[in-house]
This record gives C-alpha cells, sequence and structure tokens, in this order.
C-alpha cells in the first residue's frame, strides 16, 4: 500500500509539473419515531450491520446483520437487499470501494437504519427489528456517487462525492419514508472526477453532537506542494429548520488528508489524517468547534507510525483509528479537554494478514469495538479494557472478500467490497 501510494505521488507530481436537544426551542427537529424502548433485542444485547455494497444485477448491495451478545461475540442473523447497488471494488484500492466513513449509521434510537447506495446514485432506509431489517425507502439520493450518511431527530443529510460533489438534505415520516428538503443542496467544490479517486474524494459528513452543525472531510490526497490541497474540513452552520448557510467555514489546516472522525463527549472534534504522520504515516488531530463554524486546533497530527489512518472512533476516553496498509489498529487518550495522546501505535492487529481494515464501530456502552476487513470478509472483534488496550474476541465471517481482480474497476460484478459500519 505505501509503495502504492509512493508510486501515486509520483505520478501526481509528474503530471502536474510540480518539482437537537440542545437547540433553541423554536427550531422544531421532532424525534424520530420508534419504539426506543426497544434499545435490546430480547435478551441480547445489540446489533452490528455491515453494508457488502457490492454491484450485483441480481442482489446489488446488502446490509448483512449481526446479533451482539452480551460478550461482544457476533451470530449471523441475515443480508438484507437495500434495493440499491453498491460501488462494487474501487477503482484505485480494490478494497476502499466507497473512500468514506459513515457509509452505514443507526438514529440515535437504534430503531432505523440508513445506508449509501454509491452505484446507482441513491440511499436507503430501513427498519430495524429483532430478527431483520424492513425496507422502508430507497430515494436518489441528490447527487453522484453517495458514500456518506447521518442521521439527527428526523433530518437526514447524503454526502454526494462525485464531480463537485454536495451535500443534500431530508426529511423522515414516521414510515421511514425521505422527503428532499427544498434549499437544502450545497455544493462542495470537491474537485472530482467520475468515479471518486479514495485518495482525494470527500470522505465523510455528520452532524455535530449538539445538531446544530454539519461536519464534512475532504482528503485531498497526499500534500504535494503548489499541487494539491493540504486536506478540507467544512463546517455548515444550520438554522432553525435545519438548512445550511449558503457557503461553509473552510478549515485548510496541514491536515494531511482528514479522514473520518467522531466526536469527544465534550463535541470536540477528532479527525483521523490518513497521512498526517511523516513520511506519510498516519496520525489523529483534534479541534474545538467553534460556534461561527471555524476550529481552534487542540492536538494537531498525533502520529502513529503506522500505513494509513483512515477511520477513527471514540468511546469517550480512548480514540481508536484503523490502518489500512498495515493491518492493525491505533490507540490514544482522549484527554478532558479534547487532546490526544498516542496510547498504542499497535493496539490490536487484524486476524490475517491483508486484511485492508476499514471502518470502525463502538458499541454506546464503550465496551466493544468492531472493524470492517474486506480483505478476508470478517468483521474484526474487539473488548475494550478499561485501560483503553483491545482483547480480541476473533472475527465474525458472513461477508464476501474483496475480489482479487486487475484492474479493478467500480460497477462491475467483481465479488464483494464491504464498506460501512454501525453497532449498538
Amino acid at each position: 500500500m505505501f509503495r502504492r501510494i509512493l508510486l501515486t505521488l509520483i505520478i501526481l507530481v509528474l503530471g502536474l509539473g510540480v518539482a437537537v436537544p440542545s437547540f433553541a426551542q423554536s427550531q422544531n427537529f421532532t424525534d424520530l419515531p420508534g419504539n426506543s424502548d426497544m434499545a435490546h433485542m430480547n435478551g441480547a444485547s445489540g446489533a452490528v450491520f455491515v453494508a457488502t455494497n457490492s454491484y450485483d444485477e441480481v442482489r446489488g448491495n446488502e446490509v448483512v446483520m449481526y446479533r451482539r451478545a452480551a460478550n461482544g461475540l457476533l451470530t449471523l442473523v441475515g443480508r438484507f437487499p437495500t434495493g440499491g447497488q453498491g460501488s462494487g471494488p474501487g477503482t484505485r484500492f480494490r478494497a476502499d470501494g466507497l473512500g468514506s466513513a459513515n457509509s452505514v449509521v443507526l438514529s440515535k434510537n437504534n430503531q432505523w437504519l440508513f445506508a449509501v447506495n454509491g452505484g446507482d446514485d441513491s440511499v436507503s432506509v430501513f427498519r430495524v427489528h429483532e430478527h431483520g431489517l424492513e425496507l422502508r425507502d430507497h430515494v436518489y439520493s441528490g447527487g453522484i456517487f453517495p458514500n456518506s450518511v447521518t442521521v439527527r431527530n428526523n433530518l437526514v443529510y447524503v454526502l454526494n462525492a462525485a464531480n463537485e460533489g454536495n451535500i443534500t438534505g431530508f426529511r423522515m415520516d414516521g414510515q421511514g419514508k425521505l422527503t428532499p428538503i427544498d434549499g437544502s443542496t450545497r455544493t462542495i467544490d470537491a474537485n472530482q472526477t467520475f468515479p471518486p479517486d479514495a485518495l482525494f474524494n470527500p470522505a465523510g459528513i455528520s452532524f455535530t453532537p449538539d445538531g446544530r452543525q454539519l461536519v464534512v472531510t475532504i482528503k485531498d490526497g497526499p500534500a504535494i506542494p503548489e499541487a494539491t490541497g493540504k486536506g478540507r474540513i467544512l463546517v455548515f452552520n444550520l438554522d432553525n429548520r435545519g438548512l445550511p448557510g449558503v457557503a461553509p467555514v473552510v478549515y485548510e489546516g496541514n491536515n494531511n488528508g482528514p479522514f473520518g472522525f467522531d466526536f469527544d463527549k465534550r463535541g470536540n472534534l477528532l479527525v483521523a489524517d490518513f497521512v498526517g504522520g511523516p513520511e506519510l504515516t498516519g496520525a489523529a488531530s483534534s479541534y474545538k468547534i467553534n460556534p461561527d463554524g471555524s476550529l481552534t486546533v487542540i492536538s494537531n497530527n498525533v502520529a502513529d507510525g503506522q500505513i494509513d489512518t483512515c477511520w477513527l472512533v471514540t468511546n469517550g476516553k480512548y480514540a481508536y483509528g484503523s490502518n489500512f496498509g498495515t493491518d492493525n489498529i491505533s490507540s490514544w487518550v482522549v484527554g478532558d479537554d479534547g487532546s490526544l495522546t498516542l496510547l498504542a501505535a499497535e493496539a490490536a492487529h487484524t486476524d490475517e494478514e491483508i486484511t485492508f481494515p476499514l471502518d470502525l464501530a463502538v458499541t454506546p456502552n464503550g465496551k466493544f469495538l468492531y472493524l470492517v476487513q474486506p480483505g478476508n470478509g470478517k468483521v474484526g472483534m474487539w473488548a475494550i479494557n478499561d485501560d483503553g488496550s483491545l482483547t480480541s474476541l476473533g472475527a465474525a465471517t458472513g461477508l464476501e472478500p474483496t475480489a482479487d481482480s486487475e484492474p479493478p474497476a467500480y460497477f462491475t460484478h467483481l465479488g464483494g467490497s464491504p464498506a460501512g459500519i454501525a453497532a449498538y
């Protein structure tokens, strides 16, 4: 992977010729419908969901559901079609078809699941039941190549990554039906071609914990002076109707590839920088999000020495980043002020080599960590100990491994390309 990135940089240089509960009362957002009492599935402790991201004329994209036991172990429940098509394996990296985070998300009450379909420009909504998922809606995403989605109460926003890219908002009714919000679409100047390039494309979207803002990350590729950006973090302030400002506040610091992100218990932004460390190694950064949408750096590029730190989640006390190029997980201590301190460069390793670890999910109780491993078609499982260390629980099968084919290509039936994970 490291050699491939270096080769890509050389090619680029030559080619470019470069030597809301806290909302004000006037805001009328409502809680998503659903029986929030069913936080646990009749004796089981929860569930984990992973999208196959397959491009398949018969089955299309599917969400694989696992039941989660109290000890963190997963049992396969079934596969549930989204009604749309995934992207299939990627053109830059086979195992990373979407090049994004938050492509599968749950509502806060765990009763609704949302998944993007990069192959047919759509988003799907499921009702979560004890024994499976019920598809409630499948609609146009408002742009090309959706790769990330976020939900808060009855507001849903989708990140569309191709071409100039955009974000588009929807309202969801009590039956899980989505209606586009007039005037909600905002372009994001992604500078992308179609299909998107996983080194450069927009990577994720999420509401802030208080629901007042939307955050979007754009990787912009490994930084090359005078040729590429250093990565952008966009913050859209939302009005009392849930509409974003005309233009975002743009942070263009020394991010070096901002990718997946999460928020600590105080609402500070924690970001994986996939080439933020020395010699294109990974790192993580943290920021305070100010009311006007500007960012104040708390910790900048805390390096882990690993390759391609692309996805990051936190359980409040610790943050965990998955490293696509080194088949492992790094960890950081999250301070009360949002600061990051490296805990372990290699906190855990996947169960096999060449698993190409992608998205991570932490259970709401902060006790278990799950990882999508497209290289071997498994979900890695770990218990999170009080000191932040990880204890392996093995890996659950049930996903189709990414196809081993050359050249890789979007929108072809080359086997699996699992991406996106949500857990409770």
